[in-house]
C-alpha cells in the first residue's frame, strides 16, 4: 500500500499560530493528503473543547482528523508509535510537527528521535521551529496563563484569532431582564481553562448578524448564586429568544473584575458604565 498522507502531529490545544504553521506546512506538501493526528482532551485546563478544536482544524483545510485517547497508546515505544500508528493506521509517507513534539512511552522521545525512526521507515520528516511574536515563542502554556490573567488582547494575538466559546444557551435566573439588561447564559466546558472572573467586552455571533456585547465570567455573586463558573452575556441592541441555540461569544477585552454589589440598582449602574468600552 502506498503511504500517501502527510500527518501533522500534535495536541493542537487552541490551534494557535504555531499549530497553524505546522498544519500549513502539511497542506503545502501537495504530493500527500494532509491529515492530523491528535489526542482527545485529557486535562482540565484546555484552551478549547475537542469539538471546537476539530472545527478550527477543518477550517484550515484538513478533512481527516485522527483523534486518539492517550490511554490507548501511552505505553507504545517510539518505534511502535511510528510503525503502528503513523505507518499502518495513518498510512503516512510524511510527518510534520512542532519543535517541542514528544512521543513514545513517558514522552521521552523528541523530534530527533522521530526523524531517526521515520527515516528508517522511509518517512519524510519536517520539524517546524517555534513561531515567535515580539520575540516570544507562541505556546499553549503561555496562552493558558494569559487566559487566567484575563489578558484577552494578548490571548487573541497569540491565537491568531479571538478566543471564542460556541456553546448552547441555557436557562438563567432572568435577573438581567428585571434591570433592563437581558442576558444569555452558557456553561463553560468542564475541561476548559476558566478565564479570570470579571467583565469583558465581547463580540456575539447569532444567525442574523454580529453584535457587540458585555460578558461576565464568574459565579454571579450579586444574584446570590452558588454555582460553577459560567458565561453571561448582554447582547447590545439585540432582542430575541436564543434559548437552546448554539451561540458564539468572543472575548475581546477585560473591563473589570467580578464584584458583588449591594443591590441590583448598583449593578445596573455599573453595567451602564461597562458599556462605555464601546466608545
Amino acid at each position: 500500500m502506498t503511504n500517501n498522507t502527510c500527518a501533522a502531529l500534535g495536541y493542537f490545544d487552541g490551534v494557535h499560530l504555531g499549530h497553524k504553521e505546522v498544519i500549513k506546512i502539511a497542506l503545502g506538501l501537495t504530493q500527500y493528503e494532509p491529515v492530523v493526528f491528535t489526542f482527545k482532551s485529557r486535562e482540565s485546563c484546555n484552551i478549547t473543547a475537542d469539538c471546537t478544536k476539530h472545527k478550527k482544524i477543518n477550517e484550515l483545510g484538513i478533512k481527516r482528523i485522527f483523534s486518539y485517547d492517550f490511554e490507548e497508546i501511552k505505553n507504545f515505544s517510539p518505534e511502535e508509535f511510528v510503525t503502528e500508528i503513523l505507518v499502518r493506521k495513518l498510512n503516512a509517507g510524511a510527518v510534520c510537527c512542532g519543535y517541542d513534539f514528544r512521543f513514545g512511552r513517558g514522552g521521552k522521545a523528541d523530534t530527533d528521535e522521530l526523524t531517526r525512526i521515520c527515516e528508517k521507515s522511509g518517512l519524510v520528516t519536517v520539524v517546524v521551529p517555534p513561531v515567535e511574536l515580539d520575540g516570544v515563542p507562541v505556546s499553549s502554556t503561555l496562552i493558558r496563563e494569559l487566559i487566567i490573567k484575563g489578558d484577552m488582547e494578548a490571548v487573541n494575538k497569540f491565537l491568531g484569532c479571538e478566543l471564542t466559546y460556541e456553546l448552547e444557551v441555557v436557562g438563567g435566573n432572568r435577573v438581567g431582564r428585571t434591570i433592563g439588561f437581558p442576558t444569555i447564559n452558557q456553561n463553560i466546558p468542564k475541561n476548559c481553562v476558566i478565564p479570570r472572573f470579571g467583565v469583558y467586552g465581547s463580540r456575539v455571533t447569532v444567525k442574523d448578524g454580529v453584535y457587540s456585547g458585555i460578558t461576565n465570567i464568574g459565579v454571579k455573586p450579586t444574584a446570590g448564586e452558588n454555582r460553577a463558573a459560567a458565561i453571561e452575556t448582554h447582547i447590545i441592541d439585540y432582542d430575541g429568544d436564543l434559548y437552546g441555540k448554539t451561540i458564539k461569544v468572543s472575548l475581546l477585552k477585560f473591563i473589570r473584575p467580578e464584584k458583588k454589589f449591594n443591590n441590583f440598582t448598583e449593578l445596573s449602574n455599573q453595567i451602564k458604565e461597562d458599556l462605555t468600552w464601546l466608545k
